[in-house]
């Protein structure tokens, strides 16, 4: 599951909006490695998970990334006169739980493929 929130969601929208005229691109989240999350341009795949709002797709990711036990959470806050998005992934074992954060300077007004 993929859970955004409304500061998130706000900063997603201005992102897609501005980058309108990038047809079948779309911020994808992407588990980098070794406990790593990241955005990245990319375009969508069959099984892809979408996180839509008000009609615009705002996310994709693949749909072994947020499969349970995993739940991924995106925030975003203003420091320094910066945004900055939080990507929180948990993930639930039976006798434990892991919750690792990523902290990425937020994607510039627009966006290009990796």
């Amino acid at each position: 599951m993929i859970y955004v929130t409304k500061e998130a969601r706000q900063e997603l929208e201005k992102l897609v909006s501005s980058n309108e005229g990038l047809h079948g691109t779309y911020l994808r989240i992407i588990d980098k490695g070794h406990g790593e999350l990241g955005l990245v341009a990319d375009g969508m795949k069959p099984d892809d998970q979408v996180v839509e709002y008000k009609g615009k797709v705002l996310l994709v990711a693949e749909p072994g990334l947020v499969s349970n036990p995993r739940s991924i959470s995106l925030d975003a806050y203003t420091a320094s006169n910066a945004l900055r998005m939080v990507i929180s992934e948990e993930v639930v074992h039976q006798l434990s739980t892991t919750v690792t954060v990523n902290w990425i300077p937020f994607p510039q007004s627009s966006y290009h493929h990796n």
